[in-house]
């Protein structure tokens, strides 16, 4: 009779192979456990060589052991995470995150929004106060925030000459007339460069 024939001897085979898939399927279920097992027994096994062998076999032995805690380590690190991941809480975890920093975004986004707006609002009033109200070529160039050269005091909007000490604010363009301010290098009508004053 053939081995094929043998009804006990399907059932052998068939046993062995049920068992051997069986222990596949453990081994993958349970690859963690499995690993860290036969990592505590390589520990257990290069231990006891340390503890057999002496300093010398100590010390050589003893990357080994650290390695194979670092490993251990690891593997239930790994175990950790695909724990979370398989139960969702990672997802979770950086789908709130990702919701805290949206709201942070926005949130700064608006500061951001109301410090432009601030700024601009000041850079229009400071553009105002230097150009003036009028917008006349031939109006003097004034700001609110002018001072005299000579006493260092604020003069008025407009004003040509300072009302504590009475110096001059502006001068006239040799080239075009236009009026200028006593610091200006160059004639902001005409492009002629002045000279300091005199």
């Amino acid at each position: 009779m053939s081995p094929k024939q043998n009804p006990i001897s399907g059932v052998k085979r068939s046993f062995g192979s049920r068992v051997r898939r069986g222990m596949l399927h453990l081994l993958w279920r349970f690859w963690a456990g499995a690993l860290i097992l036969v990592l505590l027994l390589l520990v257990a096994l290069t231990g006891y060589q340390m503890w057999r062998g002496g300093l010398y076999l100590s010390l050589s032995l003893l990357p080994q052991l650290v390695t194979n805690l670092i490993l251990i380590a690891a593997v239930l690190a790994v175990r950790h995470v695909i724990h979370l991941w398989q139960t969702g809480a990672i997802t979770q975890a950086m789908l709130e995150s990702l919701g805290q920093g949206q709201a942070v975004l926005k949130d700064k986004m608006e500061v951001a929004k109301g410090a432009l707006s601030s700024l601009t609002d000041e850079v229009k009033e400071n553009l105002e106060m230097l150009v003036g109200t009028d917008s006349s070529h031939d109006a003097p160039f004034t700001t609110g925030a002018l001072h005299c050269i000579s006493c260092g005091r604020p003069v008025n909007t407009g004003a040509r000459f300072c009302d504590a000490c009475g110096a001059a604010l502006f001068r006239a363009c040799a080239k075009c007339g236009q009026s200028l301010r006593l610091q200006a290098k160059f004639c902001d009508g005409c492009g002629t460069p002045v000279g300091p004053k005199q």
